[in-house]
């Protein structure tokens, strides 16, 4: 449980890490860039989403997934899973999960977060600058400070474990139509959508396919920003 609890630390600083370095392309923009030139607006004139950082229970419901997924004759359980592995309301998600012949359904609506700002950025750039396919000498960049700040923290199994789910690989796909700006990451089953200065994260793994999953999650993300913002 400890060494469980130890990864979950390091996942939460590698996320950080990785949206430090998200914009590493743009050569001068990561290191101009600081917190004295946070932007005040975003594109988006209302924040929806506000309210609801670290309360995404309050969006995904199962009256909500079942407008768009068949539980067939299973009921889901849904449970919050935030403070339990990490302390910080950016990590807050619902689980909305069933089973069908042994085999687990989930969705969950994750890390309803603030994103952060720059004068020198929108909201949409600055979205787009984290989640990107990286290309090889982002990778490099990015595996060079991980394997600084991290490993020399952790023994090499558990260092490993981390390597494989802090995103070094990611595939980000654009998808229109969702909030401000989306992405989809078909590697892990992640949407994630950017709203006005928030963004969140809709993870569908219905064991029916990737594109399957992506459609749903579609669907699913529309009707949270919906409900959030009407």
């Amino acid at each position: 449980m400890k060494k469980a609890f130890n990864i979950a630390i390091l996942l939460s600083f590698m996320t950080t890490l990785i949206i430090s370095c998200g914009n590493s392309s743009g050569k001068n923009n990561s290191t101009s860039e600081n917190n004295s030139e946070l932007m005040s607006t975003a594109i988006t004139s209302e924040n929806c989403l506000e309210k609801y950082h670290g309360k995404p229970e309050e969006l995904l419901t199962a009256e909500l997934v079942s407008q768009f997924v068949d539980f067939e004759g299973e009921t889901p359980s849904v449970e919050k899973v935030s403070e339990q592995i990490i302390r910080d309301p950016d990590f807050a998600q619902v689980n909305c999960k069933w089973k069908i012949d042994r085999k687990r359904r989930i969705v969950r609506l994750k890390q309803i977060s603030k994103i952060k700002l720059y004068k020198s950025k929108t909201p949409v750039d600055r979205f787009n600058d984290k989640y990107h396919t990286r290309t090889e000498k982002e990778k490099a960049e990015l595996k060079e400070i991980y394997d600084k700040e991290v490993t020399e923290k952790v023994n090499n199994k558990d260092s490993e474990k981390v390597s494989t789910t802090i995103g070094m690989d990611f595939e980000y796909i654009k998808v229109d139509n969702i909030g401000d700006a989306a992405v989809w990451e078909h590697k892990v089953n992640d949407l994630k959508v950017l709203l006005g200065e928030y963004q969140f994260t809709v993870n569908v793994d219905l064991n029916q396919g990737n594109e399957y999953d992506l459609e749903k999650a579609k669907l699913i993300a529309n009707a949270i920003i919906d409900k959030a913002c009407n």
